[in-house]
């Protein structure tokens, strides 16, 4: 988008002598939730450890303020999502803006939220300078809540800073209703040039939290995708448990 320019001296003279203090000015962040399967084919996600206040602390997802006038704000993304993970190409989908009076205790604050999708072998996770450690949690649903775990840690939503645990479920539950529309489960194979039906279903059956029937699943894939030309059967195989499977690549 190009730069605005005056068409008349009357609007030079009312942008001259604009008073931008008439109106609060809130401050904005770019908040991401970064998704991902582990090791154990269990959907993870990326929180910091605060490292000042407010919240010190408390664990939370990745994020930072926008610099006004500098960038615009899916820049300010693509920026704290490099800093977190070293990922300087992944597709960040904007989400929802939160804007609760009351959300940020330093000021009005409101955050746009943006999801990542990221194979964890691309992942290369660090701490941000406003962080003092960062990790990927599992994710899991108990009775009071998602729980959210790894080797060293467990924390329920309640223990999450701001309002993050909102924006995480708003963000689990969006994931799961697009996952049936859109091709997100293709950013999360390890090989987009090279995958079977089957290591798609279970990212499938990871996302959803539930078993799907695979040959429902082989023909649903086939329909919407090979036979749209969105994904491509290739001439080559591999052994999956002692039986030889399709390779497919995924094109867009």
């Amino acid at each position: 988008m190009g730069t605005y320019k005056c068409t008349s001296e009357d609007e030079k003279g009312f942008l001259k002598n604009y008073d931008a203090s008439k109106y609060e000015r809130p401050s904005v962040t770019a908040d991401i939730i970064v998704f991902t399967i582990d090791d154990d084919d269990a959907l993870s996600l990326l929180l910091i450890r605060r490292g000042g206040y407010p919240y010190k602390g408390y664990w939370a997802i990745p994020g930072g303020f926008l610099n006004a006038g500098a960038e615009s704000i899916d820049e300010a993304a693509a920026r704290e999502l490099r800093d977190e993970t070293n990922v300087d190409h992944a597709f960040l989908q904007q989400l929802y803006t939160f804007g609760n009076p009351g959300r940020d205790p330093r000021t009005t604050v409101i955050s746009v939220a943006y999801t990542a999708l990221i194979p964890k072998n691309e992942l290369h996770i660090k701490a941000g300078d406003d962080a003092s450690e960062a990790a990927l949690f599992k994710i899991k649903y108990d009775i009071g809540g998602i729980v959210f775990y790894n080797d060293r840690n467990t924390i329920t939503e309640a223990e999450l800073a701001f309002d993050h645990a909102e924006i995480i479920r708003t963000a689990i539950t969006r994931l799961r209703n697009r996952i049936d529309y859109e091709p997100d489960a293709f950013s999360l194979l390890k090989d987009k040039e090279a995958f079977t039906i089957s290591e798609l279903k279970r990212i499938y059956e990871t996302i959803k939290n539930t078993t799907l029937d695979l040959p429902n699943f082989r023909k649903t894939f086939l329909r919407n995708y090979v036979e749209t030309g969105r994904v491509e059967a290739l001439d080559t195989t591999a052994a999956t448990r002692g039986r030889s499977a399709r390779l497919y690549r995924f094109i867009g």
